[in-house]
């Protein structure tokens, strides 16, 4: 079935039911096994707080702001129209720490709530409605986070001694001194109102800039969402994995694994053959399969001729959740280590050949390839046919091949047979990478720019490049689909990777004769790789998809999709990729600037 869209969007409230049926790599950086290695960059930023004697740019969002009132005015605010005061985060009473010390410089107890609101340009000075007796902004953090300003700060005095000169400058600035904390005495928290000179950003980085004190710290309030994972390196530097904004990126441009992990993380039964220049076997953060073959000599076990396969292998069986190193999409599905030298040498061809027939024959499902030849073989060619059609008793290898590194078009072997996987490298932000080559061999893009795995020892590669990377990454996603269904045919895992893949980037994406899993881009391919929408069409899920505020672009895939009370905010873009059915129930409302579309 080609695949079809439907685009809905400015102020649109679903009062209804709908139901539709339907390599070249570049090494930049190293950590140890801990993630100790730090990256930083410099931007502009429209405010700054202080933290360990550093400036912290954030940007003001003029979208949101925090509000903190007289809870007997609540029933006022709340009879303001929506223009006015809409909750984006409705009333809650104010709650303090209880290890606040109860001393002479607290102030009087107040019934005080706060909540969150939407504003416009257009919006009113919210402290002059009757009961708000302070507003602030919503700022963004340079890895993409929304935190809001509370009225509270932070100051660490220098010495006990010091707390007259905080008294004075609390009065100057008036400024309410609630109290110092029981465990940490030296730390105080101060409370703004409308009367202050400024609110808690401000008057925090005032405080601090005096030089009087050790700290001072605004009160920034976020949704801190749990990583799904413990891999030190996850946070900062797998973007692939999980994107929240850090170092530039797109917050929710990932192959969305966190998800995907809570349906499966592979099999044991499911091996990833790896034919490259051989994988450290007892690398301490990669599971590997027991059986290896080194095509230079023709024996077991395989060498390690280079660290490039070792590279590839963290993509996809990295030991995951284990407090150190990197994440991997389908730990549990063991590497298979193919080792061969990737040079210009006699009879270098064959012996590729010969671990792609060497995988297949020995239990591989999937065989991944990241290299590339500057000459067209047949030999190769046949290798790669056997496995596609002889593998997994018949069923077929998933055989897939990076698309080469070359500025240019997809390269051989990824553009020598149509059921060959051919992935392009995208980067942090959606875009097809510079180097990453494209065009009607295509098939779908991965992450594969500045991106983290295992290299030999027990280091890491923080920021490495290359399609080289993209390959291993759609390798581990075809593994996770076999393991959740085992049955599927090597044809029908493809289809699931294309049909599953997210439109990213602004690129125009459209239907294609020759190409029927869906729209598709000569740059881009059926899109970027969707681990989650993968695994959930491979086991026929039922994907529920209630009780949401969409505030960035999301793709939700499925087989079926079932979907209540969602908004779709601040020009934010939801997709629903499904195959067969989708039911939305209300309330469903897509705000103005934003957008809603179906794909099927």
């Amino acid at each position: 079935m080609k695949k079809h869209a439907v685009l809905l969007y400015g102020l649109f409230s679903a009062f209804m039911l709908i139901f539709l049926t339907g390599c070249s790599d570049k090494i930049e950086n190293i950590s140890d096994m801990n993630g100790n290695e730090v990256s930083t960059r410099s931007l502009s930023f429209t405010d700054y707080y202080w933290y360990n004697g550093q400036k912290i740019g954030i940007n003001k969002l003029n979208n949101k702001k925090y509000i903190l009132f007289d809870e007997n005015n609540e029933n006022t605010l709340k009879s303001y129209s929506a223009t006015t005061l809409k909750f984006v985060k409705e009333p809650q009473l104010l709650q303090l720490s209880n290890k606040i010390m109860k001393k002479e410089l607290q102030s009087s107890p107040k019934n005080l709530k706060w909540a969150t609101i939407e504003t416009t340009a257009s919006s009113p000075t919210l402290t002059k409605l009757n009961g708000i007796i302070y507003e602030a902004p919503y700022f963004q953090t340079e890895n993409g986070t929304e935190v809001g300003l509370s009225h509270l700060y932070y100051v660490k005095l220098k010495s006990d001694k010091d707390v007259s000169k905080l008294m004075e400058l609390a009065s100057i600035n008036k400024v309410d001194i609630i109290g110092n904390n029981e465990y940490m005495p030296l730390w105080y928290t101060l409370s703004c109102s409308k009367e202050s000179t400024g609110n808690a950003l401000e008057l925090a980085n005032k405080f601090y800039e005096t030089n009087l004190f050790e700290a001072s710290e605004p009160d920034l309030m976020s949704d801190d969402t749990p990583n799904c994972v413990n891999d030190s390196n996850f946070s900062n530097y797998q973007w692939n994995l999980r994107n929240t904004g850090q170092n530039g990126g797109t917050i929710g441009v990932d192959v969305n694994f966190c998800n995907a992990r809570s349906i499966t993380t592979g099999s044991q039964n499911v091996i990833v053959a790896i034919v490259d220049q051989g994988i450290q076997l007892d690398h301490p953060d990669l599971n590997v399969h027991s059986i290896s073959y080194d095509t230079e000599s023709g024996t077991s076990p395989s060498r390690v001729l280079g660290t490039h396969g070792t590279n590839c292998a963290g993509f996809i069986s990295a030991k995951t959740n284990n407090s150190i190193g990197i994440a991997s999409l389908a730990p549990d599905c063991p590497s298979m280590s193919i080792s061969n030298s990737l040079a210009s040498s006699p009879d270098s061809r064959q012996k590729r050949a010969d671990g792609i027939n060497f995988a297949w024959r020995n239990g591989a499902s999937v065989i991944s390839n990241s290299w590339s030849s500057s000459v067209a073989y047949s030999i190769i060619n046949d290798a790669i046919s056997n496995a596609l059609t002889s593998g997994r008793s018949g069923k077929g290898c998933v055989v897939v091949f990076a698309t080469g590194n070359d500025y240019s078009s997809v390269g051989y072997p990824a553009n020598c047979n149509p059921d060959i996987l051919a992935v392009g490298s995208n980067n942090r932000n959606g875009s097809r990478s510079s180097f990453s080559n494209y065009g009607t061999a295509l098939d779908i893009v991965a992450p594969g720019e500045n991106v983290c795995t295992t290299t030999t020892g027990s280091n890491y590669s923080t920021s490495i490049s290359g399609t080289s990377f993209s390959c291993p990454t759609a390798a581990a996603v075809a593994a996770l689909v076999i393991s959740v269904n085992p049955n599927l045919t090597q044809k029908q895992v493809v289809d699931i990777l294309e049909k599953s893949a997210r439109k990213v980037g602004n690129y125009a994406y459209s239907t294609t004769s020759n190409r029927l899993n869906g729209t598709w881009n000569n740059e881009m391919g059926y899109g970027l790789l969707d681990a989650y929408a993968a695994v959930s069409l491979a086991g026929g899920e039922n994907v529920y998809f209630n009780d949401q505020a969409v505030s960035y672009t999301q793709t939700v895939s499925g087989m079926n999709i079932f979907s209540q009370n969602v908004t779709v905010t601040n020009n934010a873009s939801l997709t629903f990729n499904f195959i067969q059915t989708v039911i939305i129930n209300p309330p469903f409302t897509v705000n103005a600037g934003s957008q809603f579309f179906l794909y099927y």
